[in-house]
């Protein structure tokens, strides 16, 4: 079936949403301040960004509340109302199913921004491609799914890619690069390990969330939720865990 404008929009948003979203982030890592010592530092702290993208996660509870209220609010004044997909759904869930996945993504999300942390923008955007192997692999061992061929054939096209891009990381590192070999190794072989957890995640989702049909908004909300406390909460003891110059500061 042919997509519509509107759906072409959003796919083109998303490229380039998704893409802002890397770029600030990498940003925020190249950042830096003199401190009271005199000495120079960097913004090493991708716990706290992950924090930030749960908190943009949160903002959809309120989001979904607001347009469910505006929807409600022209039902009850006797206009004929269809709820937009992003809200329309069950509402009888019980909101913990929504823990394990987060869970998931506080990992997942994590180590990606600690690899971020390490290597490239660039890397770090086609790097995470890799998902799309783990999640056709793990959707065949645990939901019974069988790939198409043209599906294997483009789980082999992106594991070429991944292997052009790390190999362009060791073969032709940037000179102007503040992070040595290692560490953009470091941080690429992170990238791709944290997007085994990411498509365990969609897994997990599909085979225990899907069913109890929750609207897109709520989901993300939830899911939001539970990473934003249990990570804020964590970060609290992490800050006395000395940590070092090598990956991330206190």
């Amino acid at each position: 079936m042919a997509w519509t404008k509107y759906q072409i929009f959003l796919a083109l948003m998303l490229v380039f949403t998704g893409s802002i979203n890397t770029l600030a982030t990498k940003w925020a890592d190249n950042s830096y301040s003199i401190g009271r010592d005199g000495k120079l530092r960097l913004f090493d702290h991708p716990f706290l960004q992950a924090v930030g993208m749960f908190l943009g996660e949160l903002s959809c509870l309120l989001a979904f509340r607001l347009v469910f209220w505006y929807y409600s609010r022209k039902a009850k004044a006797g206009e004929p109302v269809e709820l937009p997909p992003s809200v329309s759904g069950s509402r009888d869930f019980n909101p913990l199913i929504f823990l394990p996945p987060a869970m998931c993504d506080l990992v997942g999300t994590s180590i990606m921004y600690v690899g971020l942390n390490l290597t490239y923008a660039s890397s770090f955007q086609m790097l995470r491609g890799a998902v799309i192997i783990f999640t056709g692999l793990l959707s065949v061992a645990f939901l019974g799914r069988r790939l198409r061929s043209f599906e294997w054939i483009g789980i082999l096209t992106v594991m070429c890619g991944l292997v052009v891009v790390g190999l362009s990381d060791i073969l032709f590192p940037d000179s102007h690069a503040t992070k040595g070999p290692n560490s953009i190794i470091t941080g690429d072989l992170l990238i791709v390990l944290a997007q085994v957890i990411t498509a365990s995640q969609m897994v997990i989702e599909e085979k225990f969330v899907t069913k109890y049909k929750v609207a897109p908004l709520q989901a993300v909300g939830w899911e939001g939720f539970f990473g934003f406390f249990v990570l804020g909460i964590l970060l609290v003891p992490m800050y006395f865990i000395p940590a070092g110059n090598t990956i991330f500061q206190n």
